[in-house]
């Protein structure tokens, strides 16, 4: 059976520690071959903070103020992974890989990734993991570990 990677879907929290992660993920495709999809995704509003928000102001006003800010954020982490895509790829000599494309998405988390698995066909998903530990017992991070008792398809995790 051989092996083929050629759509990887990059996730990141856009931690400190994400371009290390990004750097795996770009040595992976130059190694295959394979374009990278990246996706950030920003956790829905809770419905009680929205009905908070929405006692002291009307929820005309709020819904209109709501979604522009939205909007604005969205675009703002978009251009921020495109800048922080590029200087990585900059940085780095010998990695030679191409962004297919760039998604800001809401939603939750762990699902939100496999779905943008799934719509892109990814042959593997990479994501960094964050390491908690307890009396003697490592766990991986929330979104990480859904991600990878979840997912159909092969899921690289880096330490972070």
């Amino acid at each position: 059976m051989s092996f083929k990677i050629e759509r990887i879907l990059y996730a990141t929290d856009l931690g400190p520690r994400g371009p290390d992660v990004f750097r795996c993920a770009a040595s992976v495709a130059e190694r295959y071959g394979a374009d990278i999809h990246i996706v950030h995704v920003i956790e829905e509003p809770s419905i009680i903070r929205n009905n908070i928000a929405e006692r002291y102001i009307s929820g005309s006003v709020m819904g209109g103020y709501r979604e522009s800010t939205f909007e604005e954020a969205i675009d703002e982490i978009k251009r921020r992974l495109e800048q922080f895509t590029r200087s990585t790829l900059e940085s780095e000599e010998a990695v030679h890989a191409r962004v297919a494309e760039i998604r800001v998405l809401t939603g939750r988390p762990g699902r939100t990734i496999l779905e943008e698995a799934d719509r892109i066909d990814a042959d593997c998903i990479v994501l960094g993991s964050r390491r908690y530990s307890g009396v003697n017992d490592m766990i991986i991070g929330s979104v990480a570990r859904k991600v990878t008792l979840k997912s159909r398809r092969p899921v690289f995790l880096f330490p972070v």
